[in-house]
């Protein structure tokens, strides 16, 4: 059963869906036909609304159970409750991204905000490791990679063992699976039990706050996994003593701009 609708009298052939889909499974359909996502590729498709919020004409329609948000004046410079709550549902996970350098004058606006989110305790845990050359950023993907073909040729059980040749395949075809062509990364870190919550509430402030600086992230959850245990990438790290990853995200200028708020399941609330 097909999960997307494509409207012919809107689409106009630009291509973003194909290549803003996470998994590639919208394919260009010609000169004169419409993109489309095969029938096998429907059980695949992960409902992501990727598609949808990209699509500049609003061609893009899901054929799956959702809610869709409704507001009013999403670009009102009034942050009042209607506002806010567009900005945030309109938060998307950006995986392409144009090759410009972000000033870290605004990455440390950024970090200003974020240095206010929720602590336990107050005790605020989080340190940063901003990976601003873009150099860097892809020596720490080939490191990931390598952290991956080390599991694959071993007896090693991993849970995302699965996956990682078809990853290990699409970066020797020159795709970068692990941060996407990032050209920074965002690396929260620090040491004892309340650092790991620390670290993501405000690596979720991050991500939240980066749009308004015109900015777009992406939690890497690969290379958090990859850092906590594979030593070639903790040495290139190189964090103080007793510091670990907690979480990381890869962060740039977006090469699409979104312009729809896909829908999400209703919300599951237990009252007493």
């Amino acid at each position: 059963m097909a999960t997307i609708s494509i409207d012919p009298q809107l689409c106009s052939h630009c291509g973003i869906c194909t290549q803003i889909c996470p998994l590639g499974i919208i394919l260009p359909g010609g000169e004169d036909d419409m993109p489309f996502m095969p029938d096998p590729m429907d059980e695949v498709c992960v409902k992501c609304g990727n598609c949808e919020a990209f699509c500049p004409e609003g061609a893009i329609s899901p054929l799956f159970s959702t809610k869709h948000s409704i507001v009013s004046d999403p670009l009102s410079d009034n942050m009042d409750p209607e506002q806010l709550g567009a900005y945030m549902r309109a938060r998307r996970s950006i995986r392409n991204y144009k090759d410009e350098v972000v000033d870290k004058g605004t990455i440390e606006e950024i970090l200003d905000i974020v240095r206010y989110s929720p602590s336990g305790i107050n005790m605020q845990p989080v340190n940063w490791l901003i990976v601003h050359e873009p150099d860097e950023v892809r020596k720490i993907s080939a490191l990931t990679i390598d952290w991956m073909r080390d599991i694959i040729d071993s007896d090693m059980e991993h849970p995302m063992k699965p996956m990682m040749s078809s990853l290990v395949s699409a970066y020797d075809m020159g795709a970068d699976p692990i941060c996407r062509g990032a050209p920074h990364l965002a690396i929260a870190y620090g040491a004892g039990n309340l650092a790991y919550t620390d670290c993501v509430i405000a690596l979720s402030w991050f991500e939240l706050s980066a749009p308004s600086f015109g900015l777009g992230a992406c939690w890497g959850g690969f290379l958090k996994v990859a850092a906590s245990s594979y030593q070639p990438l903790i040495d290139e790290l190189g964090l103080p003593e007793g510091n670990s990853v907690q979480h990381t995200m890869m962060f740039g200028y977006p090469e699409y701009k979104v312009h729809n708020i896909p829908g999400r399941n209703p919300v599951k609330i237990t009252w007493k």
